[in-house]
Order: structure tokens, then sequence, then C-alpha cells
């Protein structure tokens, strides 16, 4: 694993890790972790997301969501989508949110945030 690659594969493997089936039931097929930070009160919040059902490209669904203190997964999660923004950003897959809306209200939420997309892509990606 080269320095470049190693922040997106620390990421997939958190990922594979944390949502291993012990059971061989069906995981969720992580595509985009999005970690969102609020301007005014330095609180981030850590969302998944997986491929919408049906497959439209670009639609997908939060399968998992940060909420109150972050736990040693979602800390390690922050501490590698930080080191991807850093070290391994990628311009045309990956984005910056300058501004983010509330989805009930539509009214601006203070949040700024870093989408790593393409997580189900493979390895070498």
């Amino acid at each position: 694993m080269t320095t470049a690659t190693a922040p997106t594969a620390r990421l997939r493997a958190l990922l594979v890790a944390e949502f291993a089936a012990s059971d061989g039931s069906d995981v969720p097929t992580i595509s985009t972790a999005l970690l969102l930070l609020d301007t005014r009160t330095g609180q981030e919040e850590l969302r998944l997301f997986a491929p919408a059902e049906g497959g439209h490209p670009g639609h997908e669904t939060c399968v998992w969501k940060s909420e109150g203190e972050h736990g040693p997964f979602a800390t390690d999660l922050i501490e590698a989508i930080h080191s991807h923004r850093l070290r391994n950003w990628r311009p045309d897959t990956d984005a910056f949110l300058f501004s983010t809306l509330s989805t009930t209200t539509g009214r601006p939420t203070g949040q700024i945030g870093w989408a790593v997309n393409g997580l189900d892509a493979g390895a070498g990606a």
C-alpha cells in the first residue's frame, strides 16, 4: 500500500470491520462517507451512505449516522476521513460542501462537510 492510497484503504478497512456480518446476512455496501462540521459549535457529525434500491446513479440512502458522543468507530472513521482529505483527496471523486441545508426546513444548518465518494469501488480507486 502506497502512502497516497493508505488513507482510502484505511477508510475501507474500518467500514469492512464495523459492518462485517458474523451471521452471514447482507451488510450495507457503503459508497460514501460524509463528515459534517458545525461551524458554530465545532461538533462533527458522520453519515454513511449506501446506493439506493434500484441502482440509480447518484441516489444514496443514509444507513448510519453518528449521534451524541462519538464512540471508537466514529472517532477512528473521522480521523481516517481527515487523513484522506489531507493526503489523498480526489477532486474528480470527492466533494467539499461549503453549506448544507436542512431536509426538513430547507434552511442553512451552519455545517460544512467533506464527502468521500466511491468507497464501494475497487481498492485501487
